[in-house]
């Protein structure tokens, strides 16, 4: 009777202790999670991400071990770490064939078959296409592209031939005529020089929305005139009253979610907090579809 006695009372304090242990997990964790939304620690680089105005619960514009060059992390590596870093919504962007290392055709053809929800946020998939001439052609046929969630346009040297043309807004805008093209990729590099007025006019009227790439505003950038060009598109879509997209352009895990030198140009142009796609899923999922 007296071992059944101190079992018992073994076995009381035993779960009592357990249930404050779990307790202090879960607080810790919900604790980790609302750091991490203001601040991404990832391999070893830490980041100011947080702004009430602008609050970023997505990022569409990111590179698996699949893009090749200067990606080494897997899609699953990329999609837990957008979890842990507090994003609700977050896209594979995988650069085109025509782009070198990168993957083939049948990989984008295979993306229809992975999961969508993942350690817990939805998970869309689609390409970063390269335009590879003046005509607007691209480097996934359209079948392919139809059964992906959404494709991002862009430029890329040596890839886009010729280059040397004064303007390429007709480029980008045959370009938007591909099945699931929804973003424009880094129109703010100097090299491959656009018309932003006319070109923002009528990807406002094709329902295709332009990225400012965090990437173009980075100190190491190797974009030409990110700053001033940013500037200018968000001016201009401000005028417009054309949405945007905030994009990281994280090549792995790295940089994922990280808007950190986009905040300063919305402050200084008082961007209007409803147009930054970013901060409204609602919206976002209404133009993936």
């Amino acid at each position: 009777m007296v071992k059944f006695f101190v079992l018992s009372r073994f076995i009381v304090r035993f779960y009592k202790s357990n249930i404050v242990f779990l307790y202090f997990l879960v607080i810790s964790h919900n604790f980790t999670m609302y750091f991490q939304k203001g601040f991404f620690m990832i391999n070893s680089n830490t980041f100011s991400n947080f702004n009430s105005k602008y609050p970023i619960y997505a990022d569409l514009h990111t590179h698996s071990i699949s893009s090749g060059h200067g990606s080494e992390d897997t899609i699953t590596d990329m999609i837990r770490c957008a979890s842990e870093s507090g994003l609700s919504l977050f896209g594979i962007s995988d650069h085109g064939p025509a782009t070198s290392s990168s993957a083939k055709p049948s990989y984008f053809q295979s993306l229809k078959l992975a999961d969508r929800d993942r350690f817990g946020i939805r998970v869309l998939y689609g390409v970063e296409l390269n335009i590879i001439n003046t005509a607007g052609d691209v480097d996934l046929d359209d079948e392919i592209l139809s059964a992906l969630d959404y494709a991002i346009i862009s430029i890329h040297p040596p890839i886009f031939k010729p280059y040397h043309d004064k303007d390429l807004s007709s480029a980008y805008i045959r370009a938007m005529d591909h099945p699931k093209v929804r973003f424009l990729g880094h129109i703010d590099d100097a090299r491959f020089p656009v018309d932003f007025e006319y070109l923002l006019e009528i990807a406002k009227e094709k329902h295709v929305y332009p990225e400012i790439n965090n990437g173009s505003l980075m100190p190491d950038a190797y974009r030409i005139n990110g700053q001033e060009n940013c500037r200018r598109i968000l001016s201009i879509c401000k005028k417009l009253d054309l949405p945007v997209l905030l994009s990281s352009d994280s090549h792995g895990k790295k940089n994922i979610g990280n808007m950190q030198y986009i905040f300063p140009l919305l402050e200084e142009l008082d961007f209007p907090a409803h147009l930054v796609l970013n901060s409204d899923l609602s919206v976002l999922s209404e133009i993936i579809q």
